[in-house]
């Protein structure tokens, strides 16, 4: 008896020896592949393969700025592999905090959207880290925003994205969210969500869906060519009521425009809100085009699209321009500050907007624009676009919206409609960009400063130096750290220098 009993405790003390060498990660929750050796290979050699080689075909169009969100279908490899390639091909040589995918639940009801809360998720590849910081912070931004295991544990939406992040990026934390109901409220509900969690981090969307659904080749190649089309206006409103639209003709067959147009639309609303400003088709195909054992079916057929959003180079602006002059009549002024004051109140208080009607050739010249909005002399947002490819009183009314709603900064302190009466707001009416090869060339108080490297930029406008008092290597290096998040001597690194003048106007200070 007292052998047994020394056994006993000999492998009790050996099963805790054990737990204790395997350190935290023995209790760490991990979701397994449900689809690795279906929807692609379960064997890490052959799935590595296959993936690099749709890589390696994969179109090398090259996207100059910084990628925010991707479109990604999520079929079988065999089908969709070589779509999904040219998408993820883009990611080479960037790096991101997060990627954040959202794809439709297929197998479960959901009202809102569930975000997998386990610490890991597992391919044939290895682990992938889920970041729970934000996985918290979701999970707490709204009652509609749960974790329900059941949406996940079959569900192959996110999955199908893994081994291709962990083939292009490497090590980087995810963030997996399943999204249910596709309604408008339930986008916003969830970008919502995004902004706020996201904070300060340089992020990846990643939308997984695939397009239409059973309708013949030649019918998929119409809806979802007019789909795209809606895709690459950044028109993620306009999107859900175009997928309606669509649905209402009675084309033979077709169940579905986008399988995940929710998660779509979410992705285009939030990329959106965090800068990006265009969004590129990539490639269309659809399994009508892929042969398989020697057959092809075109008449019930899925499409697939790769896309990217992505903030624009502004810096393809033509420079010839850089030193015409330009000026407004205080008439002119005005005109523009009635449109970002009317265009203010219409938004905070949530009336349609007015639609503007302006014949003076001069307001309909398309130039640069900042808005700034303070109350009070505390700033309260201020957004701005550089690329002169929008009437200027369209642009006021655009950037005034964009500073009142989508200034990162106060996404936790969002301007309200009670503040409205203490609004000042000021316009800055930008030339085209100059190149500058030495900071000596800056005027200070004259001009404002662009700096870009790599797929990081950041300005100042030219009113920043006056009001701080900054020696000229201070505005340079303040704006290359505070601004476009790159080490302070970037300047002296290789770092492109930029300048531009604005012609600056605001509301009176008492109203």
């Amino acid at each position: 008896m007292k052998e047994i009993l020394t056994l006993f405790l000999i492998m009790g003390a050996l099963g805790l020896l054990i737990l204790s060498c395997r350190g935290e990660e023995s209790t760490a929750a991990v979701r397994p592949p449900a689809v690795a050796g279906s929807f692609y290979p379960d064997l890490p050699s052959e799935l590595k393969r296959m993936v690099e080689e749709f890589l390696s075909q994969a179109t090398e169009e090259k996207i100059e700025g910084q990628i925010v969100g991707l479109l990604s279908p999520h079929a079988g490899y065999v089908f969709c592999g070589q779509v999904a390639a040219c998408s993820y091909n883009q990611l080479k040589g960037r790096e991101f905090d997060d990627v954040i995918v959202i794809g439709p639940s297929h197998y479960l009801h959901l009202e809102g959207a569930s975000v997998g809360s386990w610490d890991y998720y597992q391919t044939p590849l290895g682990k992938v880290e889920v970041d729970m910081e934000i996985v918290e912070k979701l999970k707490t931004a709204d009652p509609k925003i749960t974790f329900t295991p059941a949406a996940h544990s079959r569900e192959h939406a996110v999955e199908v994205q893994l081994p291709f992040l962990q083939c292009v990026l490497g090590n980087f934390k995810l963030v997996p969210i399943i999204m249910g109901n596709p309604s408008s409220e339930n986008c916003r509900m969830l970008s919502n969500a995004l902004v706020k969690a996201i904070g300060n981090k340089k992020v990846l969307l990643v939308a997984s869906s695939d397009m239409s659904h059973y309708p013949c080749y030649e019918d998929a190649c119409r809806v979802d060519r007019q789909t795209l089309k809606v895709i690459e206006s950044l028109a993620p409103l306009k999107l859900l009521e175009s997928s309606k639209e669509i649905l209402s003709r009675g084309i033979p067959n077709l169940d579905c425009t986008l399988c995940g147009l929710g998660p779509v639309a979410t992705v285009l609303m939030t990329a959106k809100r965090l800068g990006a400003t265009d969004v590129k088709v990539l490639k269309y195909a659809n399994s009508g085009d892929v042969n398989v054992m020697g057959r092809t079916n075109r008449n019930r057929v899925v499409g697939y699209a790769a896309a990217v959003a992505y903030k624009s180079d502004s810096l393809k602006v033509k420079e010839q321009g850089a030193g015409e002059e330009f000026a407004l009549t205080e008439e002119q002024k005005a005109t523009l500050l009635q449109i970002a004051r009317k265009t203010l109140n219409c938004c905070l208080k949530k009336e349609k907007m007015p639609d503007f009607q302006v014949q003076d050739p001069v307001l309909r010249q398309k130039r640069g624009v900042f808005v700034t909005l303070t109350n009070q002399g505390r700033l309260r947002g201020c957004i701005g676009h550089f690329a002169p490819d929008t009437p200027l009183y369209k642009l006021v009314s655009q950037m005034t919206i964009a500073a009142a709603t989508q200034d990162y900064r106060f996404f936790y302190n969002p301007i309200t409609v009670h503040e409205l009466p203490d609004i000042r707001i000021e316009i800055s009416v930008l030339s085209p960009l100059k190149k500058i090869k030495d900071i000596d060339e800056i005027r200070m108080g004259v001009d404002g400063i662009y700096v870009k490297m790599g797929n990081r930029a950041g300005t100042f406008l030219p009113q920043v130096a006056t009001e701080t008092g900054w020696s000229r290597v201070e505005f340079v290096e303040r704006c290359c750290s505070e601004k476009a998040g790159l080490p302070r001597d970037a300047w002296k690194r290789g770092a492109e220098l930029y300048t531009y003048t604005a012609l600056v106007f605001h509301e009176p200070a008492e109203k």
